[in-house]
């Protein structure tokens, strides 16, 4: 191959190879962490609420985004109990999988 036709094919390769990446890209990372929303009562602060938290597998959330339960939904001041890690999740969001909705 003389010397233009190889640069022509080593930009092609190497552009193939970035649409390939980026199509990978779009593919994986939006299954990697998902927002959800759960709408339930709230045993903590005895009323229902709407919560979007952050899930990694589509199903168990990881943190609250946000909640209704608070004058601004955005600031979760109640330490979210409903995805705490000691075990001590929230029945109703651990059943709130027909609930969910992106």
């Amino acid at each position: 191959m003389n010397g233009i036709l190889l640069g022509w094919f080593t930009t092609l390769a190497v552009g193939l190879v970035v649409v390939l990446m980026l199509v990978i890209a779009v593919v994986l990372i939006p299954r990697a962490m998902r927002t959800r929303t759960a709408r339930f009562y709230c045993p903590w602060q005895r009323r229902d609420v709407t919560v979007r938290f952050v899930t990694y597998d589509g199903e168990r959330p990881a943190g609250v985004i946000s909640c209704t339960a608070f004058a601004d939904p955005m600031i979760v001041t109640c330490g979210a109990p409903c995805v705490s890690r000691d075990g001590s999740r929230a029945t109703e969001l651990e059943r709130a999988g027909d609930l969910l909705a992106d």
